[in-house]
């Protein structure tokens, strides 16, 4: 299965379209994906073939895992899907790493994907704001 993250102008509006339909009172405009991340539980992997098999430790679960980084459009089917990294890895560092990331980065003005405070807000990607900065009631409404 191939997945296909909107590229031209046209394919951009209809999934900006589409998201804003879904949001109440359209207070989102211009996003194109949503994006998160999952540790996929996996064996312990063989040293000949992940090399540092420490950093596939998911010191959070416990257990051995796989970075796998996705995103969705409007009408929940993935649009990209990768295994990004060891799942001793932050999202962040796992995105990074992704075509993905690229594609995001490269956004038209006022086109954006979002994702939730394990990612780094720019200005193609958006994420809630988090510390005591949330606080203040502008950056509150933003996250609202």
């Amino acid at each position: 299965m191939a997945y296909k993250f909107p590229e031209t102008e046209k394919e951009l509006n209809e999934e900006a379209q589409g998201l804003k339909a879904l949001i109440s009172q359209s207070a989102i405009k211009g996003c194109v994906a949503c994006l998160d991340g999952f540790l996929l539980q996996i064996k312990v992997p063989a040293k000949d073939k992940a090399g540092n098999v420490k950093a596939y430790f998911s010191g959070q679960y416990q257990t051995y895992r796989i970075n796998v980084q996705a995103a969705c459009d409007h009408k929940y089917k993935f649009v990209y899907a990768a295994l990004a990294a060891p799942g001793g890895a932050n999202y962040i560092a796992a995105f990074r790493k992704t075509q993905f990331s690229k594609m995001v980065e490269n956004l038209p003005l006022r086109k954006f994907v979002i994702g939730d405070n394990a990612y780094v807000c720019s200005a193609t990607l958006l994420t809630p704001i988090s510390g005591l900065e949330k606080d203040e009631p502008a950056k509150d409404a933003f996250n609202f």
